[in-house]
């Protein structure tokens, strides 16, 4: 089967989607999300037409090359093309590769009280996932749905609402119901999509993947203007989600990391970013984490020493034929 592209994702299609977490349908089955090649379809054809019309790169305007040329900037490419190296690599070990990286972002023994060593967490069968769902929090949902509930006092105004202060927004927080007459709608959050998920299910040791190039992250969601997005991800972090196909019903919240990947510019320069603060901020202080969600009783400082940050250059010094883009030169 073809290499669907050389540099940002030398791997087949039959290979990418090994890395597709099922999901159940409408008769509660598990498969396989049939979408889930799709969008890399869409940006790989893009990119070959516009390499195939443009032999020459230099000088053309932004405006003409920012959308054909996406994946040399996407997430999704680069966070396939890094773990899929590191997974399919027939002349390195996996663990090993792994274990170097995990020492990079937490230090020689792993934060989690149970274990001892990187080794241990990883032997096993491990599964690599780009793009899996992860639930949103129950407790999070029944606390946003009391938040609504206090906007529509009907005494108090848009702008005494407690996480939104657009007037559309908060309608839209609501529905009649013939019975009940006006309530809150049960889901004001949908699930979280994962960048990339590591789970081996034979000890419930997961990685949670949140995968930088350029941009950032998101400061709020629809329904919740104070949400960020590491705080969301940290929250679903520590969901159970046993209803989930196998092996994402096996992840243990106690044995779930979340690792940060960037370039090596944003994490040498936290500052450049609004993730640098908030992850400084929640590892310096993890009480900031408490305030972020305080619908939560955790013991918040064992979740913030399971926060790690790694740069693509750090992975790429680890196995070189990883992140093939920084290799490439100018050529005029």
């Amino acid at each position: 089967m073809e290499i669907l592209e050389e540099t940002y994702l030398p791997f087949t299609e039959s290979d990418l989607l090994e890395h597709c977490a099922k999901v159940k349908n409408n008769k509660g089955k598990c498969e396989k999300n049939k979408k889930f090649l799709d969008y890399y379809r869409k940006s790989l054809k893009r990119y070959k037409e516009f390499k195939q019309r443009n032999l020459q790169h230099i000088g053309l305007p932004i405006s003409k090359v920012r959308y054909p040329c996406q994946i040399e900037k996407d997430e999704r490419f680069w966070t396939a093309a890094t773990f899929m190296t590191i997974f399919h690599s027939p002349y390195t070990n996996t663990i090993d590769e792994l274990s170097k990286i995990l020492t990079k972002a937490y230090g020689k023994v792993p934060p989690i009280d149970t274990v001892q060593s990187w080794e241990e967490c990883l032997e096993g069968e491990l599964h690599l996932y780009f793009e899996a769902n992860l639930p949103s929090s129950q407790s999070y949902k029944k606390w946003l749905q009391e938040q609504y509930s206090y906007c529509y006092n009907i005494s108090r105004r848009y702008a005494d609402c407690p996480v939104h202060l657009i007037p559309y927004v908060i309608n839209s927080s609501g529905k009649l119901h013939k019975k009940d007459g006006f309530v809150i709608k049960n889901t004001l959050e949908g699930a979280s999509v994962i960048d990339a998920l590591i789970v081996n299910p034979s000890n419930g040791f997961s990685v949670l993947i949140e995968a930088k190039v350029l941009s950032d992250i998101s400061c709020d969601i629809t329904y919740d203007i104070s949400r960020n997005q590491i705080a969301r991800l940290l929250d679903v972090m520590l969901e159970r989600n046993d209803s989930l196909c196998y092996p994402l019903s096996k992840r243990d919240p106690e044995k779930t990391l979340f690792l940060l990947v960037t370039p090596k510019i944003f994490k040498d320069n936290p500052h450049y970013r609004f993730y640098g603060y908030k992850f400084l901020e929640y590892k310096n202080n993890p009480k900031s984490i408490s305030r972020d969600l305080p619908y939560r009783n955790y013991d918040f400082t064992s979740l913030s020493s399971r926060m790690g940050w790694v740069s693509w250059e750090e992975i790429k010094d680890i196995n070189q034929k990883c992140c093939k883009w920084f290799e490439r030169q100018i050529s005029i």
